[in-house]
């Protein structure tokens, strides 16, 4: 092998391989298709071997590049470890910070609790990941996470800061039109604001379908603030978060105790970056915010 290949070589390589595509790959890395799939065909000409195969289902491996993967990804391992004990060692609260949160709580909720954070600390620039799914805090998608759940993995740090409770909501001008139910078999006469098909399957989703009539399923939506503004707009009931819901005048709860879903919240960073003394600041900040809105949380009057 060329004793000139370098990290950023493979850090190509594995994008292409991981997610099937140029185009998807180039869009992970911040690159344009072209440029990436040069890069690509450089390093292939460097190691003299053709790694991957277009298929009707995207590109795959050859064999040589499924030999190049391993190798590829213990390399990986190895920058990336090296980049996080480096950002641990810089002391000064300057640079950037990208934190990784669910679609509520990254465009709603955070925002403006942010000033105050700013007006401390002034060279910190924040990078908000609005995402539902579970970033790679190991492969750096993130220095902090927010989840829902607690994360298993022995490298990572993780620190419940409260239970976030979901409710089920109706706008005041929907209940003027079409009245508010007072039991759970009342709900079978109202439309639902619901969840795209891909969540459907989810048991929660599946307990909360169940209690209204299925042709009353009348929206559905990938987007949580969709369907929080489908709910605003009088389409159904809903289900959201009560941090949310709770502070918007134009919504009630209806029937907390047959509709109730509790849901942990753990801040997340990987071992390394909580030696940052920037990582550390935006992670002890938001663990503040969290403790203070306990009550809001778990839909109660603060």
């Amino acid at each position: 092998m060329n004793t000139s290949l370098d990290w950023s070589a493979l850090r190509d390589f594995l994008a292409v391989a991981e997610t099937g595509s140029l185009s998807r790959a180039a869009k992970k890395l911040r690159l344009s298709q072209p440029t990436l799939s040069r890069r690509i065909a450089g390093l292939e000409a460097q190691l003299k071997a053709q790694l991957f195969q277009r298929t009707p289902r995207g590109l795959v491996l050859t064999e040589a590049g499924d030999k190049v993967l391993s190798g590829a990804r213990r390399v990986e391992q190895e920058a990336l470890a090296i980049e996080r004990q480096a950002e641990a060692a810089q002391a000064a609260l300057t640079g950037t910070v990208r934190i990784s949160l669910a679609e509520i709580l990254g465009a709603l909720w955070l925002p403006p609790r942010l000033a105050a954070f700013h007006a401390q600390y002034p060279a910190l620039c924040i990078e908000v990941l609005v995402d539902n799914r579970a970033v790679n805090l190991v492969r750096r998608e993130a220095d902090i996470a927010v989840r829902m759940f607690r994360p298993e993995q022995p490298d990572l740090i993780a620190k419940k800061v409260g239970t976030m409770y979901m409710g089920l909501y109706g706008s005041r001008e929907y209940f003027a039109r079409r009245g508010e139910p007072q039991t759970k078999e009342d709900l079978k006469g109202h439309t639902l604001v619901g969840f795209d098909e891909s969540m459907s399957q989810r048991p929660p989703v599946q307990r909360l379908e169940a209690m209204f009539s299925r042709d009353r399923i009348v929206h559905r939506s990938t987007s949580f603030i969709g369907q929080f503004q489908a709910t605003l707009a009088g389409i159904g009931l809903g289900v959201h978060e009560c941090i949310s819901a709770d502070a918007d005048p134009h919504l009630k709860r209806v029937l907390p105790e047959d509709v109730n879903h509790p849901l942990e919240v753990w801040l997340v960073t990987h071992e390394d970056m909580r030696r940052s003394p920037r990582v550390r600041a935006v992670f002890d900040y938001l663990e503040t915010c969290f403790t203070a809105e306990k009550n809001q949380l778990q839909g109660m009057a603060a």
